[in-house]
């Protein structure tokens, strides 16, 4: 057996639950519970029930964020496309009679995710898009599977959070020193208002989600490799779910995060701020940036992380995934060569510097954006794809591919 066919093998089988990481993971939970309650009280534990049932999500539902734009340009195959669609219109139809009515939980007012029209959006999305691409091995997912994923994907969360730092740092510079024009909502912003936007962006979801459907029928490209399952109740927790039906549940999740605590979910600040308390625990002023007061409080710099909303949002998110793997006994890592270990770590640091000055990534920008009604978050996404098409032709042009394949059987 070659060894795709033994990579795709240990993919389509269910492994062995890893009881002692599991029960690591949970010892974890419960201690990050516990000093979350401490500082913050039963809202912010709720938020962080809810980012475990979103990391839950995430990998039972194979979700991806990005590999929606590599599928896209790799092998054609518009399954995920259909499924952000889905995902997209079910939280735009949720989002917004939540900003009509003001509803909200624990006396949270919603405001949605808008951002200002700057360079650095322009700037940043394409960043983010090239640095996904090539984060994700800047070749076909299946070869950089092979070369050792986990191990990279490390690589790339230590570059992200490097760059996010930076591009707190350098925020400034790229949004208040170069143009820049106001936040818009669709909503709010023009006379459409709540119930016209919403049918305005359904319209779109449907037009694409019909044309890729067209564009399957006439094409034919591969379908998505077949994943780990199970039968009856322990598909749920071993198994994989539908595409539409993590689709519907990540809709579902981001609307209780907007009423629990008054803000769509948002992944890179997070970074942002972990980066810059480890600026200054080195001894670094961090307090100057620009970042501060335009995305992030400056006092999120001070107060400990329990007390900050996104913070304790991702270590659930962190934990539901962790739990998923090991429950899913997918918690292995492997050596892997030098040229992958490069790009993982370079794909990081752009995507993390670049979401940062552009006001998010896939999922503050793109997920909450759109759903939020920005066009802000339209700019992202068209800037973004351009992104990672430039990555993608620049790997087909100096043949990456094989360069990094050599030599294997």
């Amino acid at each position: 057996m070659s060894t795709d066919d033994q990579e795709q093998a240990e993919d389509t089988r269910r492994n062995s639950p890893q009881s002692l990481l599991t029960i690591f993971c949970l010892l974890v939970a419960l201690l990050l519970g516990s000093l979350t309650y401490y500082y913050s009280g039963i809202q912010y534990i709720a938020l962080f029930i809810t980012g475990i049932l979103i990391g839950f999500t995430l990998f039972h539902a194979r979700f991806g964020f990005a590999s929606v734009y590599r599928q896209l340009i790799e092998t054609g195959n518009t399954q995920m496309l259909r499924a952000h669609m889905l995902m997209l219109a079910t939280a735009a139809t949720l989002f917004a009679p939540i900003f009509i009515f003001e509803l909200g939980f624990f006396d949270a007012h919603p405001s949605p995710a808008l951002s200002p029209l700057s360079t650095g959006l322009f700037v940043g999305s394409f960043l983010f898009g090239f640095g996904m691409e090539m984060g994700s091995g800047l070749a076909p997912s299946s070869l950089y599977k092979a070369e050792g994923g986990r191990t990279a994907m490390i690589l790339t969360l230590f570059g992200f959070t490097s760059g996010a730092t930076a591009g707190a740092a350098h925020f400034g510079f790229w949004n208040e020193s170069l143009p820049a024009a106001s936040e818009f909502s669709l909503a709010t912003d023009t006379a459409l208002g709540y119930p016209g936007a919403w049918g305005v962006q359904l319209a779109i979801f449907i037009t694409l989600a019909i044309g890729s459907y067209i564009y399957k029928k006439r094409t034919h490209p591969p379908l998505l490799p077949a994943l780990p399952s199970a039968t009856g109740w322990k598909q749920i927790i071993f198994g994989s779910w539908p595409l539409w039906a993590g689709a519907t549940v990540l809709a579902l999740l981001n609307a209780l995060v907007l009423l629990i605590r008054g803000e769509p979910w948002v992944l890179t600040s997070a970074f942002s701020v972990w980066g810059a308390k480890i600026v200054e625990f080195l001894g670094m002023d961090a307090s100057g940036w620009g970042y501060w007061g335009a995305v992030e409080d400056l006092e999120a710099l001070h107060l400990p992380v329990w007390m900050n909303s996104t913070s304790v949002l991702n270590f659930g998110v962190i934990i539901g995934t962790f739990i998923t793997l090991t429950l899913g006994g997918l918690i292995r890592f492997a050596k892997i060569p030098l040229y992958i270990g490069v790009m993982a770590l370079g794909g990081g640091l752009l995507m993390g510097y670049g979401a940062t000055i552009a006001f998010g990534a896939n999922v503050g920008a793109y997920f909450s954006g759109i759903a939020s009604f920005s066009l802000h978050a339209w700019i992202w996404t068209i800037m973004a794809i351009l992104g990672v098409y430039t990555a993608y032709y620049l790997e087909r042009l100096f043949d990456f591919t094989r360069a990094g394949s050599k030599g294997k059987g």
